[in-house]
């Protein structure tokens, strides 16, 4: 089951549609009219490939968590994406350069937080009610989203995305530097959300923390790399579209994971906010979820470290017991002072209220460069 039919969830469901042996396919959406056009897009698609899967749409308002469960509980999916947000990204990236560097100073995901939370916080109490034993893939700021949500028991199984996106083009500079296929490259990756983004726009680590193991035809090559090289050719070897046009890449990632776990492949995976743990993980997965597999020479205790200590470049303070998220005095000044928001603390209670207030403001301030 396939919610939220924006860019991502649409390229997901497009994809997916032209898989074979689906048994079957839900989406879902809000926006009866653009989900019922999308769902028909993906049919056709899979259709001239030869392929004739059976996919439905159903119209869905998450916020009506009672017909949301009752929904589960009649289609009892096994596995559901969600792609749901009160935010599109292209709302970010559509700002002029000025602006957007003025905004982008806060950071890719503590800024946005409460606007990726409510969304899966209202389906996975949807889940909760329904009873169904099934695994949610989360995109909503995974990283951050998915330990906050498991804080008060209402964790989804894995997020997708964030470094696995930034893993394959690592996978090709690898392939290119020592002359073999991409198919001969294993990387395992440790690292936050924020790792990604910055290594994919500037070639550099940005001072954040991570572990990085490139294994080719079952041979550890890693001393034999210059990690300052490696990563800057990310900026020429491994270009690759950015921003609204890397749509993509995220759902193929969004796909791995989701096939992995419908047809239990049990095949390596990077992962943010696995089973509940802050940051991003290299993981096995199974129709079981998802099991962290560390190479020996890092321990789960060094790895939890790395993605901590790299939340504070996503602007995330930390993420308390009660599912509360304490973000950075820098966070908090630029949005007081560009858009006269102020928040230091989001709690599971008031995350609601800030989102609508931080929806606002962020509106009435893009207005003035329309």
């Amino acid at each position: 089951m396939v919610i939220g039919l924006g860019d991502l969830g649409g390229y997901v469901l497009e994809f997916l549609a032209r898989v074979p042996n689906i048994p079957r396919i839900v989406a879902a959406d809000i926006n009866e009219d653009g989900g019922y056009r999308k769902t028909n897009s993906a049919i056709i698609g899979a259709a001239q490939f030869g392929l004739y899967p059976s996919i439905e749409f159903i119209q869905l308002d998450a916020f009506d968590i009672d017909r949301t469960a009752n929904v589960l509980q009649e289609i009892q999916p096994t596995v559901i994406f969600n792609a749901m947000a009160l935010l599109p990204w292209q709302s970010i990236y559509a700002l002029p350069e000025k602006a957007f560097k003025a905004i982008d100073e806060a950071g890719f995901v503590a800024p946005w937080y409460p606007l990726h939370f409510v969304p899966i916080y209202k389906l996975m109490q949807a889940v909760k009610k329904s009873g169904i034993r099934t695994h949610v893939v989360n995109s909503a700021v995974p990283d951050i989203v998915n330990p906050a949500l498991a804080k008060i028991g209402l964790g989804p199984t894995v997020g997708s995305g964030n470094i696995e996106n930034l893993l394959y083009a690592l996978g090709l500079i690898a392939a290119r530097m020592f002359e073999v296929p991409l198919r001969s490259v294993t990387l395992y990756m440790v690292a936050p959300v924020n790792f990604s983004y910055h290594v994919s726009r500037f070639g550099d680590d940005g001072g954040l923390p991570y572990y990085l193991k490139v294994i080719i035809d079952h041979i550890d090559v890693t001393p034999k790399i210059d990690r300052k090289k490696f990563l800057a050719d990310i900026l020429r070897t491994g270009r690759r579209p950015i921003g609204m046009q890397a749509y993509p890449i995220a759902a193929a990632a969004a796909c791995k994971m989701i096939l992995g776990i419908l047809f239990d492949t049990k095949e390596l995976c990077h992962a943010p906010g696995p089973n509940g743990l802050p940051g991003g993980y290299p993981v096995k997965v199974s129709a079981n979820g998802v099991e962290i597999s560390l190479p020996e020479d890092i321990t789960i205790e060094e790895a939890m470290r790395i993605n901590k200590e790299g939340q504070i470049f996503d602007g995330v303070e930390s993420i308390e017991d009660n599912g509360s998220v304490v973000v950075t005095d820098k966070v908090t000044g630029i949005l007081k002072k560009l858009l006269n928001f102020d928040c230091k603390v989001y709690t599971i209670q008031d995350c609601e209220a800030r989102a609508k207030e931080l929806h606002e403001k962020f509106g009435k301030w893009r207005s003035q460069f329309k």
